[in-house]
C-alpha cells in the first residue's frame, strides 16, 4: 500500500477523483492510500484485479495501518 503521491512505478494509475472510495470524503491526492487487490490464481476467473483509493481514516479502519513503516517506527519510539 502506497500513498498516491509515492506511486511512481510508471503505470500511470491515478485516482479518478480526489475522494475516498469508502467514505466519499474529499482528500488531497498526497493523503490517499492506493489499495491494490489482485485475486489469487484459483479465483482469478471470478474476480478481477482492482485498485481503489482511500483516506487515512478508512485505511486505519480496515487495519491497513499495520503496513506503514513510518507508523510502526513512530509507535516503537513511543508515539513521538
Amino acid at each position: 500500500m502506497k500513498s498516491v503521491e509515492r506511486e511512481r512505478d510508471g503505470t500511470g494509475d491515478a485516482p479518478r477523483s480526489r475522494g475516498c472510495y469508502r467514505c466519499d470524503r474529499g482528500v488531497a491526492p498526497s493523503r490517499l492510500f492506493r489499495v491494490d487487490i489482485e485475486p489469487p490464481e484459483p479465483l482469478a476467473a471470478e474476480y478481477r484485479h482492482s485498485v481503489r483509493y482511500c483516506c487515512p481514516d478508512c485505511a486505519a479502519a480496515m487495519n491497513l495501518s499495520e503496513f506503514s513503516e513510518r507508523l510502526k517506527a513512530r509507535a516503537e519510539r513511543g508515539g513521538e
